[in-house]
């Protein structure tokens, strides 16, 4: 059902929004449209790195990116928020990583070994050391993946200088002066949380031609960015190992004799090495034994190449 505006009503959001058009006319700025990739990239980065913390599977998504004074950042963050300064000599001063209470609680909850269900039903009114030491832990993180994604425009070293919770302190810039806020939604064991990074435009200001144009993936001096961050997911990824002892052919007809306490003989001496298998790829001989611990182990002997073992494998079968 549409509301009926008073004439009092519409002169008011009248003028309201030619009050916003006159103050963002006061700001001298362009566009950086490399920000919005980076934001993407960082997104995807998230992804991958808060299941490495957490132990559940994360999403995250870029959902706004705007250009905003300071004063009107702040004013717009979650209460409470757990804020966190980074520095870096590459800028041309600090920025500003805010998380509200839901990421924060639920990512907290899943590293002691949690298992959240339905919404979070804490939502405190300030943080205790405890939970800014893992607020530390999570801006550390994030951190690290915005530093990583920012190298297809530049070396950018990031630094966590200190951890707020009252946004006065966490200030990295005039409150007049302007800044790119990019607001990220974080899911994790569906809970939706919000994490936004607030970037002054002029601490951009030393890689700001870069990110006022797009690049296409062309060679850079500051080598191949998207060959470094597709090594670092590979880096990341975790694969099933199987340890193979031995292979001895056995009729159907047969298999379907056994009975339980029948004896398997597998023709193979007690020193025989066993073949270390990703994928149905041998990748090493590995000697089987023991630990201290009485768990049973193995140690890597050789390394296998697997397209000899093909070769191998095909004159064996002939």
């Amino acid at each position: 059902m549409n509301k009926i505006l008073s004439q009092d009503q519409i002169e008011a959001q009248n003028g309201n929004l030619i009050d916003e058009i006159i103050r963002m006319s006061d700001f001298n700025f362009e566009r950086l449209p490399m920000l919005d990739i980076i934001g993407e990239r960082l997104a995807d980065s998230l992804a991958v790195a808060l299941p490495d913390l957490t132990g559940v599977i994360c999403e995250a998504s870029l959902s706004q990116l705007d250009y905003v004074p300071m004063a009107q950042a702040m004013d717009a963050l979650p209460a409470p928020a757990m804020l966190a300064v980074c520095s870096s000599p590459n800028l041309d001063g600090e920025i500003l990583l805010a998380m509200d209470s839901t990421v924060l609680m639920t990512a907290m909850e899943l590293m002691l070994g949690g298992t959240p269900k339905g919404e979070s039903p804490h939502v405190p009114d300030r943080f205790t050391a405890i939970e800014r030491g893992f607020g530390q832990r999570l801006a550390t993180l994030i951190m690290h993946e915005l530093q990583s994604d920012f190298s297809m425009v530049g070396t950018i070293e990031l630094e966590l200088d200190r951890v707020e919770t009252d946004p006065d302190a966490a200030a990295v810039t005039q409150p007049a002066n302007l800044c790119v806020r990019l607001h990220f939604a974080i899911n994790m064991a569906g809970r939706t949380g919000a994490l936004e990074i607030i970037l002054p435009y002029d601490a951009l200001e030393p890689v700001r031609a870069k990110l006022g144009k797009i690049h296409f993936g062309e060679p850079s001096d500051e080598g191949n960015p998207w060959r470094e961050q597709l090594s670092d997911q590979i880096g990341r990824s975790t694969v099933e190992l199987e340890a193979v002892l031995a292979e001895v052919p056995i009729s159907i007809r047969d298999i379907m004799k056994w009975k339980i306490g029948d004896i398997v003989n597998l023709w193979i001496e007690e020193e025989h090495d066993a073949t270390v298998v990703c994928s149905d790829t041998p990748m090493f001989r590995a000697a089987i034994g023991k630990r201290n611990n009485g768990n049973t182990a193995i140690r890597i002997t050789e390394t296998l190449d697997p397209e000899e073992e093909a070769k191998n494998h095909g004159r064996n079968d002939h």
